[in-house]
């Protein structure tokens, strides 16, 4: 498989720190040809780094080495400021979440993306998650049957959390109605990221799907890691049995999953195998996820890891699923895994649920209406 040439468009923290090795790491598929950011210091301090060219103009960039496609990791508010030209200049894209801040511009963005012909993927990892993966196999596999009502909780913020939901119930499942509820309240005094909060903002969301079921959405401004909120999770219901996560941040598929036995008198737990290969580097990673009930009664769901020939771990495989999402949609012209239409509708329902808490709680009915650019 030929290699793609990928341009970097964002040296910050996370362009330098999560993307940067990650591409490093997926030499078969990547070549890295390009890095930009607007700050010349950032862009120098990689581009000699990793031995490429530097810029900070998109344009200038794209001229000059010729980019396949492209990660862009900047500021949300900005995304439409390179992703546009990107398109406009034949590089299919992914972005970091959300697609932009302003539908308008998403909107923009993807009518670019459409009119030249080229890709657009949402960088959204909370689903992509390995743990996360096995269990929509199970969904999709219909163990659970028809997904009830799922919920998140402090299990990621906004559009993370609203596609966490849907990756439960169906990212194919229309959202009509959401009611959202901000509340303010008070809590001990504590040590939080070099401060000392005494209250704590929340955020409450319903989500009202088309085919009945029902999304419910938590976030504290605290669930990042304050000793307060120590455990963030998420959970699902179906008519034939539920899941309640072991958090977002956790890797060790300690998920409690059951489904109801053959007599439908007791639970019938399903547990989680992790099985691991050497990568082509020998470095100990991830091969399989086996779902299998216990006692064993002939169920077995398995998700396959297709990077485990990369020495990438657990926590880097959402990013790198991500770059390989565009780097297919552009090899074999098709549309990404998750693509912009999911990232846009994770924003709106975002949106929806902020004008909801910000006028009474009044129900906010999907789709918003939006000004054109």
């Amino acid at each position: 498989m030929d290699r793609l040439k990928i341009a970097l468009v964002g040296a910050g923290n996370r362009g330098s720190h999560v993307y940067l090795p990650i591409i490093a790491k997926m030499d078969e598929d990547l070549e890295l040809v390009a890095i930009c950011d607007e700050s010349l210091d950032k862009a120098k301090q990689q581009g000699e780094a990793y031995k490429v060219p530097y810029f900070t103009n998109v344009v200038d960039m794209v001229e000059k080495t010729k980019p396949d496609i492209a990660a862009v990791v900047i500021n949300p508010n900005r995304n439409h400021e390179a992703g546009i030209p990107l398109s406009e200049m034949g590089v299919s894209y992914c972005t970091e979440t959300p697609i932009d801040t302003d539908l308008g511009w998403a909107d923009k963005m993807i009518a670019t993306a459409k009119e030249h012909g080229t890709r657009l993927e949402v960088c959204e990892n909370y689903y992509r998650v390995p743990g996360e993966r096995i269990k929509r196999e199970l969904i999709l596999a219909g163990v659970f049957g028809k997904i009830l009502t799922a919920y998140n909780d402090f299990n990621g913020h906004g559009y993370h959390g609203v596609s966490l939901i849907r990756s439960y119930i169906g990212f194919d499942v229309k959202i009509t109605r959401v009611i959202g509820m901000y509340k303010n309240f008070p809590v001990q005094e504590h040590v939080y990221r070099n401060m000392k909060p005494t209250t704590e903002d929340w955020q409450f969301g319903l989500l009202e799907f088309e085919n009945g079921s029902v999304g419910v959405f938590n976030f504290s401004g605290l669930s990042y890691g304050s000793p307060l909120r120590w455990h963030n999770s998420s959970r699902f219901y179906g008519e034939k049995g539920m899941c309640i996560g072991d958090g977002q941040r956790s890797y060790s598929y300690k998920e409690q999953i059951a489904i109801l036995n053959s007599s439908a008198d007791a639970k019938l737990p399903i547990v989680v195998e992790k099985r691991t290969k050497k990568s082509k580097d020998g470095m100990d990673v991830l091969d399989v996820l086996v779902a299998k009930t216990d006692p064993d009664t002939g169920l077995e769901v398995v998700w396959k890891n297709e990077l485990s020939k990369y020495s990438l771990s657990d926590g880097q495989l959402s990013v790198a699923y991500e770059l390989l999402s565009i780097a297919n949609a552009h090899r074999n012209n098709t549309e990404p895994e998750y693509g912009a239409i999911n990232g846009r509708i994770d924003q709106e329902v975002s949106i929806a649920m902020s004008k909801s808490w910000g006028s009474g709680n009044a129900p906010v009915e999907l789709p918003l209406s939006v000004e054109p650019r």
